[in-house]
């Protein structure tokens, strides 16, 4: 009651510093985002919101707040077609704005097309809540993540102006950071971090799925992995798919990993090469995570199968404790060591690191002396048993 009181009086100014400070409240403690929204309903003179966030790579990220909006509205996005409807009908509108950008949208005349995927929606998402207009601010975006922050107007309101769209704007910065905390709280507060820090500090793509073959955990090399490649995708479900000539195999090996009574005699997860039209070349290991159960003391449910990645394109990474603990190589050089592993000829390297010919050739005499080699051949010798790789045992 205070705090409706409270808002009442306060002028437009410190209404929204007010806003401000709590959407980074927020990010600490989440159950002060209904609070949040209801305050940027109040602010706009709009009727209801919904502010969603998923990450696919990050499942437990997922989180989905709304005020004043029905039940019935709720389930019905629970409908894998109402859910392509909405894709289809609004992401073109989203794909056409930048990251913290608002957008305003009419839907009064979804009404008045009856047997079509606008009157489908309408019918089932925006009429049990009395919804004519939208308006919405983008908060992130990317080939496994979304957010958004939606605003919502009745038919007898004004549509969205100017003003609206440019308040979502301005608090859209300090949304977008607060979402950047929550997901470093979110990591913090995983239920055994120690396995984490380990998972993520590995130079090989790990996933992990659930006992119904859902992603429930990607380390940063496997997320980038599947960010900028297409031998394996993530669909709808959060289930990895590859192309259909591979999708038995790898259904298959999936499958034997979920298998608890290992005295049976068939095979037990594996190995499987995969390919794109585009180039890419994924080597896959498939392990029961039971094997790596000593690491953690997860619900066993959680986590059922490990997934081991590596792109046989990828760039080669040396392993800077050992080079500088063991040869006492500088930043810089342990730098121009992983250029040359990589196939950079010397001129390239020069011109990579923005340094003189002359600089890396003194660099790389200090190297020599180092390592004690007496050679390119022999220094990349010594660099090929420093690198950080994953071997795929069949």
């Amino acid at each position: 009651y205070f705090i409706k009181y409270f808002n009442t009086f306060l002028n437009p100014s410190m209404r929204k510093s007010y806003l401000i400070a709590k959407i980074y409240d927020a990010a600490v403690l989440p159950s002060l985002w209904l609070d949040v929204i209801k305050d940027i309903v109040s602010y706009t003179k709009s009727k209801s919101a919904i502010f969603t966030g998923l990450d696919q790579l990050n499942p437990s990220y997922d989180f989905v707040y709304t005020h004043n909006i029905p039940n019935e509205s709720l389930a019905a996005y629970q409908d894998e077609r109402v859910r392509v409807i909405d894709m289809k009908l609004h992401m073109p509108l989203w794909n056409a704005i930048e990251m913290g950008d608002a957008l305003s949208h009419n839907c009064q005349h979804y009404a008045e097309q009856p047997g079509t995927d606008h009157y489908v929606f309408y019918e089932k998402c925006l009429k049990p809540g009395g919804v004519s207009y939208l308006a919405g601010v983008l908060l992130d975006r990317g080939n496994y993540r979304w957010a958004v922050l939606g605003i919502h107007r009745a038919p007898e309101v004004q549509p969205f102006e100017q003003p609206e769209l440019d308040f979502l704007r301005r608090i859209s910065i300090h949304l977008r950071r607060a979402l950047q905390i929550h997901r470093q709280i979110n990591l913090i507060q995983q239920d055994n971090l120690s396995l984490y820090t380990v998972l993520d500090s590995l130079k090989t793509g790990i996933v992990l799925l659930d006992q119904n073959l859902c992603l429930s955990y990607s380390n940063p090399v496997a997320q980038k992995m599947l960010d900028q490649n297409s031998c394996l995708d993530l669909d709808i479900h959060n289930r990895l798919k590859t192309n259909y000539a591979q999708q038995i195999r790898f259904d298959q090996l999936l499958e034997s990993a979920l298998l608890e009574d290992t005295t049976i005699q068939t095979e037990v997860g594996g190995v499987l090469a995969l390919s794109d039209g585009a180039g890419s070349q994924f080597m896959l290991t498939v392990v029961p995570f039971k094997k790596l159960r000593n690491m953690q003391h997860l619900q066993s449910a959680q986590h059922q199968i490990a997934l081991f990645m590596t792109d046989k394109n990828q760039h080669y990474s040396l392993s800077r404790a050992y080079l500088q603990q063991c040869y006492q190589l500088s930043k810089r050089e342990f730098d121009l060591c992983e250029l040359l592993i990589n196939g950079y000829k010397i001129e390239d390297i020069a011109e990579q690191c923005g340094i003189t010919l002359s600089s890396v050739r003194t660099y790389f005499k200090n190297i020599y002396e180092k390592t004690q080699c007496c050679s390119q051949i022999e220094l990349m010798h010594l660099l090929m048993g420093c690198t950080i790789q994953f071997e795929h045992i069949d």
